[in-house]
């Protein structure tokens, strides 16, 4: 699957470029538009994440934004992807606005700027999101990198640094640069919403498929079938499992446990278009179409019209019409016609119609092609 162009990561780089640029080498406007605890004002929770104090402030939060950004809207829908961005950095403002009355009064009077609180939030949602993934740490070879951490890891080290950065500076006579509580504040509320939203679980059923298509790839099914069990095994069997476990069987030539796959994860995903059609074709390719209720076949053969895929239903038709004695043959050759039709397939779906009147002459099929030529 094409991972999507994070559209709205971009718009946030641009908008937070555009608004820096703007105010840039002036001191007053970017101290007017940050937030400061000794004058707090509801407009500038918001402005303060978008302006910065200097470029090199700005090309390292644009650098933070674009990769943990491009990674979190990847598998957050639009909607959340922003509430978590906004509230995010209005949480970390808050607790640093919080922390200056608290522990850190050198701040009190400080504008605070950046968008690092936002990122903050970003990071927290991806530490639970996305904590099996691995930072390539030594180059080793011109074709392969050497050692690795997981990034759960690198991700505690930067919450340690942020944390003793937040305590040192709280003894601190003079103000720091660095917003520590508002970096670990942005942070909390990224945790607190990947919990709430399952993102561990979704992290957890990401690295399980990879793992078992990659081992497909390798060709050991055994090892895949392994990966997979645990997404088998749940109450709600995971439908991309499902079809996985079934090409594996498969594979192993278990051509009836394939087919128990395949039907059960059909039923489950009856709302994902994409999968629908994947274990149709997994089916059509074990000549166990039939298998489905009429009702079923009916519906996903509607799907098919509905989502513009003709060519793909006349080939699960053309399976299934390889049987002479398929229950409601003459329907589903009048079906037939009507999809190669669709398709562009106009000669060959008049000679599907002379079929049906030759093998069915006295059908109520027949009777409607023959009405629908006199017309």
């Amino acid at each position: 699957m094409r991972a999507r162009l994070p559209l709205w990561t971009l718009l946030l780089l641009l908008t937070t470029t555009g608004a820096t640029l703007l105010v840039m080498g002036d001191a007053r406007r970017v101290e007017s538009l940050g937030f400061t605890p000794a004058q707090p004002a509801l407009l500038n929770l918001f402005t303060s994440l978008f302006v910065h104090a200097n470029l090199p402030h700005l090309m390292r939060n644009l650098l933070f934004l674009a990769f943990f950004g491009w990674y979190v809207e990847r598998v957050l829908a639009p909607p959340r992807f922003l509430l978590l961005y906004l509230l995010g950095g209005l949480t970390a403002v808050l607790t640093h606005w919080l922390m200056t009355l608290a522990v850190q009064p050198a701040l009190y009077r400080e504008s605070l700027v950046g968008a690092s609180g936002a990122i903050s939030a970003l990071v927290g949602y991806f530490a639970i999101r996305f904590y099996r993934v691995r930072v390539r740490l030594v180059w080793s070879q011109v074709s392969r990198w050497g050692f690795a951490v997981p990034m759960w890891a690198a991700v505690l080290l930067w919450v340690v640094w942020q944390g003793w950065g937040a305590v040192w500076s709280a003894g601190v006579e003079h103000p720091v640069e660095i917003g520590y509580w508002a970096h670990l504040g942005g942070f909390a509320f990224g945790l607190m919403l990947a919990l709430l939203w399952g993102a561990g679980a979704q992290g957890e059923r990401e690295h399980l498929l990879q793992n078992a298509d990659a081992c497909l790839r390798e060709g050991t099914p055994d090892e895949a079938l392994r990966w997979l069990q645990p997404l088998l095994k749940c109450p709600q069997p995971d439908p991309l499992a499902m079809l996985y476990a079934g090409e594996i069987w498969q594979l192993l030539g278990d051509r009836e446990t394939a087919i128990d796959h395949l039907l059960q994860g059909w039923r489950i995903a009856r709302n994902d278009w994409s999968l629908l059609a994947a274990f149709a074709d997994r089916l059509s390719e074990l000549n166990a179409l039939d298998r489905l209720e009429p009702a079923e076949l009916d519906w996903l053969l509607q799907l098919a019209e509905r989502h513009r895929e003709p060519q793909r239903a006349a080939r699960w038709l053309a399976t299934l019409l390889k049987e002479p004695a398929a229950p409601r043959r003459p329907e589903l050759l009048m079906r037939y016609a009507r999809v190669l039709d669709l398709s562009g397939q106009h000669e060959r779906a008049q000679q599907i119609l002379q079929q049906l009147m030759q093998e069915y002459p006295d059908s109520l099929q027949a009777d409607l092609v023959r009405l629908q030529q006199r017309q």
